[in-house]
C-alpha cells in the first residue's frame, strides 16, 4: 500500500519531533513551530486525503488507516516525540495506546476524542459542517475556515476547496470517530495535552480531563491561543515538545 511521504530536516541534536497535522490542514503549517527547535531533526508528512497526499484517500479510509501511516513514519524515526494537532492529535493518543513505544512521549493539542463525556453531542464546528454540506462540499470547507481561521484559505481555487470540503465531511462523518478505541486510563507514553484558553469549551474541557486520565499525562494551556495555536503561537508549541521529552528523562 502507497503511504503519504515523510519529509525529514536533520538537526545537530539527538532529539526529533514527528508532527501530525490536522483537518484542513497541511504539514507545512508546522514549519513555523520547527523554527523553533533549530537543532532538532524534525519531519512531517501530509496525511491522506491532505496536501500532496490528497490523492491516498478514498472512501473507505478511517481513523485506523491514519493511525498506521502515522506508527509506519514514526519506525523510519529515532523514537521522536510526537506533536499532533486536532485530528493529528487523535491519531497520535490512538497510536500511543495502541503502541506505547512508537514515540518518545506525544503533545496533543485539542485531540477530538468525541466519545469521551465532555464532549457535545452535536459540536459546534461539526454542526457547522453538517449544515454547510447541504450545499456541497466546498460550502462546508469554506464555514469551517471562517469558523476557525476566521476568513478563507488566501489563493484557493474552487477546485482545492471542492477538494477540501470532500476530505472534511469524509473525516468528520467516519463512524469509527464515535467509538471507543483505547482505555485513557492504560496509556504508559508519556504525554502532554495542550489547549488554548480562548478554544472552544468541549475542546479545553477534553484536553484537560485527558491529562487527568492519562497515567503520565500533564496539561498545558497556552495563553492568548485558539484552535491554530502551531500557527499562532508556534513557539509555545515548540516549547511543550521540548518538555515532552524532558518528560522520557530527554
Amino acid at each position: 500500500m502507497i503511504r503519504p511521504v515523510l519529509r525529514t530536516r536533520k538537526g545537530t541534536r539527538p532529539e526529533t519531533a514527528l508532527f501530525v497535522h490536522g483537518t484542513m490542514d497541511h504539514s507545512a503549517t508546522f514549519q513555523r513551530v520547527a523554527a523553533h527547535l533549530p537543532r532538532w531533526t524534525v519531519a512531517g508528512y501530509d496525511r491522506r486525503g491532505w496536501g500532496t497526499s490528497r490523492a491516498l484517500a478514498d472512501p473507505q479510509t478511517k481513523l485506523a488507516d491514519h493511525v498506521t501511516d502515522l506508527i509506519s513514519a514514526a519506525s523510519r524515526l529515532p523514537r521522536p516525540v510526537v506533536a499532533g494537532h486536532s485530528y493529528g492529535a487523535l491519531v497520535a493518543l490512538t497510536a500511543a495506546a495502541q503502541q506505547p513505544r512508537f514515540a518518545r512521549a506525544v503533545v496533543l493539542f485539542e485531540p477530538p476524542v468525541c466519545w469521551l463525556p465532555w464532549w457535545p453531542d452535536t459540536a459546534p464546528w461539526e454542526q457547522l459542517v453538517e449544515d454547510a454540506s447541504a450545499q456541497g462540499p466546498a460550502a462546508a470547507a469554506r464555514a469551517l475556515q471562517e469558523a476557525v481561521v476566521g476568513r478563507p484559505t488566501p489563493g484557493q481555487t474552487d477546485e482545492e476547496l471542492e477538494a477540501a470540503g470532500t476530505a472534511l465531511i469524509q473525516e468528520m462523518t467516519d463512524p469509527t470517530l464515535n467509538i471507543p478505541t483505547f482505555d485513557p486510563t492504560t496509556v504508559t507514553t508519556p504525554v502532554i495535552t495542550a489547549s488554548g484558553s480562548r478554544s472552544l469549551t468541549h475542546h479545553r474541557q477534553t484536553a484537560r480531563h485527558l491529562a487527568n486520565l492519562i497515567p503520565a499525562g500533564h496539561h498545558a494551556s497556552i495563553d492568548g491561543a485558539g484552535h491554530i495555536a502551531h500557527v499562532t503561537h508556534p513557539q509555545d508549541l515548540a516549547a511543550l515538545v521540548e518538555q515532552a521529552a524532558a518528560l522520557n528523562g530527554g
